[in-house]
């Protein structure tokens, strides 16, 4: 058996996400403990808090998001060993840090900046996402041709596309998709207008973060959003981090990249179920969350269960 360890990305993030991990396991206190004390502001009680708005802003997310997958990842990584890693936008970081590219410390500077960058590179309601589904990624992107401001964002099932772009463009869009047969045209809560070429501005300075970093090759084989391919040195990490801004995110390639590479197992490292659902849409293979400590148990179980069989 090979096993993916997969991480979300900016919308899986919850009040309370990842608490019961904090309570019950020390390197999860570390891990949050040390989030906080990099960022020198209380992440902790933002995550564990009650301000939800407060948490969904861009510069929040993004931290918040990597902290609490990395909690579930220093237990994860104690009790199995995993063959390839990948995450969907935000959660290439928490890859990066898996594979050992980036350290901790840099992942959540890079994250949080990141966060601010995005936020600031276009006004307030500027821009948005839209989430077409029951479309094929053909007639998406025939009609994304036709629409002056919109872009494809996220590929993310074969009938699950992220449209971005500016809010006039994409609210004179919807029922052009729903003429042509999309089953739901979904309203992101998002503050921006992500991976796409509206992100420019936030690039430049992004680009001279990232190059001040230290980037190591990675420990095991890690797929790509921008190409949807492993890549091949840590030279090409850095650059097609910045060049994630502005392109969209191939998920689907990247599930047959790992298709190709064997994979039987795929393992959501963090809050939410989001990828495990698009997984389903794209292969046959096991698929584990971990969303809460018994889902990591049930996880562990299962993983460890698919590798007696693969041995017969």
């Amino acid at each position: 058996m090979k096993i993916a360890l997969v991480f979300p990305g900016q919308g899986s993030q919850k009040l309370n996400m990842m608490k019961d991990y904090y309570e019950e396991f020390k390197v999860a206190r570390d891990i949050m403990d040390k989030a906080c004390k990099v960022l020198d502001f209380d992440l902790k009680s933002l995550i564990f808090g009650e301000d939800e708005m407060e948490l969904t802003r861009t510069y929040n997310a993004q931290p918040a998001l990597l902290t609490t997958s990395m909690m579930v990842f220093e237990i994860l990584k104690s009790r199995i060993s995993f063959d390839v890693v990948a995450g969907h936008s935000l959660g290439e970081y928490s890859a990066l840090v898996a594979a050992g590219v980036l350290s901790f410390k840099d992942a959540l500077k890079a994250v949080r900046l990141r966060g601010m960058l995005m936020e600031n590179a276009i006004p307030s309601g500027a821009g948005s996402m839209l989430a077409i589904v029951g479309l094929p990624f053909e007639k998406v992107e025939e009609i994304v041709q036709e629409i002056d401001g919109i872009y494809i964002a996220n590929y993310n099932s074969e009938k699950q596309v992220v449209i971005s772009g500016e809010i006039t463009s994409l609210l004179s869009s919807e029922e052009r998709f729903q003429e042509a047969g999309a089953r739901r045209v979904v309203h992101l809560n998002v503050s921006g207008p992500f991976h796409s070429p509206l992100m420019e501005p936030a690039k430049k300075e992004f680009e001279k973060f990232l190059n001040s970093l230290e980037f190591h090759s990675p420990k095991v084989p890690i797929v790509l959003n921008v190409t949807g391919k492993p890549a091949k040195t840590s030279t090409e990490i850095r650059e097609k981090l910045i060049e994630q801004l502005t392109s969209p995110v191939r998920w689907v390639k990247s599930i047959w990249s790992m298709e190709e590479m064997g994979i039987t197992d795929y393992i959501e490292v963090g809050s939410g179920r989001v990828l495990s659902g698009l997984i389903k849409r794209t292969t046959k293979a096991f698929i584990h969350s971990t969303n809460t400590v018994e889902e990591l148990e049930k996880t562990l179980e299962g993983v460890m269960k698919n590798a007696r069989i693969a041995e017969f």
